[in-house]
């Protein structure tokens, strides 16, 4: 992970911690065959299940929260790069890229207006905090010491192809290289922001800040 120099999570914390965030996406395709409505399923599991990944990591949330809070000023600095540049690469996403986002769309958000405040919730804080925590854990014994780009580079790679294959898995080959290409981009802004400040928090506050203002800007157009 970049910035880290020595490794604090046993193996089995790590293997548990992926294991709950592949967990996620499998639950909700089970959870659609009995009712049907992906985006509904997707919602509670996100919520569910990163709700657990939380409180089974909450030290090492803690000890990132503590970190964040005892540096406040470069939080802030790094929380508002990070908004500022996730929002222009949501955007070449959506529109340039025509990546798949795990974001509802405006139909959905407007159809399902009873779970509006659940998917504000799943796909802002709890996406955040599972990609955030889970990439954490997933690099944790990586040896970045001197060589913090190639850290970057290399865990945004696998861990962008990890996230992509487990959580929208495509027939369409062009779909899932474009959404691979976003999501590697996506975790590399993470894990600069990671390298920066030595903690998890600002890359997390930025990406559920700018997600939750896409859907709530199109839950009301």
């Amino acid at each position: 992970m970049p910035g880290k120099t020595t490794s604090a999570l046993s193996m089995k914390r790590i293997i548990i911690s992926c294991l709950i965030f592949t967990a996620i996406p499998l639950a909700a395709h089970l959870l659609n065959i009995v009712i049907s409505q992906y985006a509904i399923s997707l919602m509670f599991c996100m919520n569910a299940g990163t709700s657990i990944l939380i409180i089974y990591d909450w030290n090492l949330f803690g000890i990132h929260y503590n970190r964040a809070k005892k540096n406040a000023m470069d939080t802030i600095l790094f929380t508002s790069l990070g908004a500022i540049l996730i929002m222009l690469w949501v955007y070449v996403g959506a529109n340039i890229l025509q990546a798949d986002l795990i974001l509802p769309g405006n139909s959905d958000l407007i159809a399902y207006g009873y779970a509006r405040p659940g998917m504000l919730i799943a796909f802002s804080f709890m996406e955040a905090a599972n990609i955030s925590i889970s990439y954490k854990c997933f690099t944790d014994h990586f040896d970045v010491h001197g060589k913090e780009l190639q850290s970057i580079l290399l865990s945004s790679l696998l861990f962008g192809l990890l996230f992509t294959v487990i959580y929208m898995p495509s027939l369409n080959i062009s779909l899932f290289f474009r959404t691979y290409l976003y999501n590697m981009v996506l975790i590399a802004i993470l894990a600069y922001l990671y390298n920066q400040c030595h903690t998890f928090i600002p890359g997390l506050l930025a990406m559920a800040v700018i997600y939750f203002i896409i859907m709530l800007q199109s839950s009301v157009i």
